[in-house]
């Protein structure tokens, strides 16, 4: 009996480690808002296509093509994209980040 009350004490206690943090699950519900709208997915797809052919060596108009389609997302994307660049890549929050991402990106084809 001692064992299982220390098991579930133990368990209920990392329960928060794994919880997104409040900026993370705002841009998470920000990247579903966007799967959800047509217009906002070819958007989004059209900066992930100029992205990607830029690669790591994105030019200044590049990067404001890139900086066009953020806008046209509007300011909630915004912010749920700039949460990307204040996290730890091996966290539990990026990868909560990164699934909420890739599942937008899943709707480019």
């Amino acid at each position: 009996m001692r064992f299982a009350t220390c098991f579930v004490a133990t368990a209920l206690a990392a329960l928060p480690a794994y919880a997104a943090s409040p900026k993370v699950e705002s841009a998470t519900k920000t990247f579903q808002s966007v799967a959800a709208d047509p217009a906002k997915v070819k958007t989004y797809c059209e900066m992930s296509k100029v992205m990607e052919a830029a690669g790591d060596q994105a030019d200044a108009a590049t990067e404001q093509k890139i900086q066009t389609f953020i806008k046209q997302l509007g300011p909630d994307f915004e912010t749920a994209w700039n949460v990307g660049g204040e996290l730890d890549e091996n966290s539990p929050d990026a990868t909560a980040y990164n699934s909420a991402l890739d599942d937008l990106s899943s709707k480019c084809s």
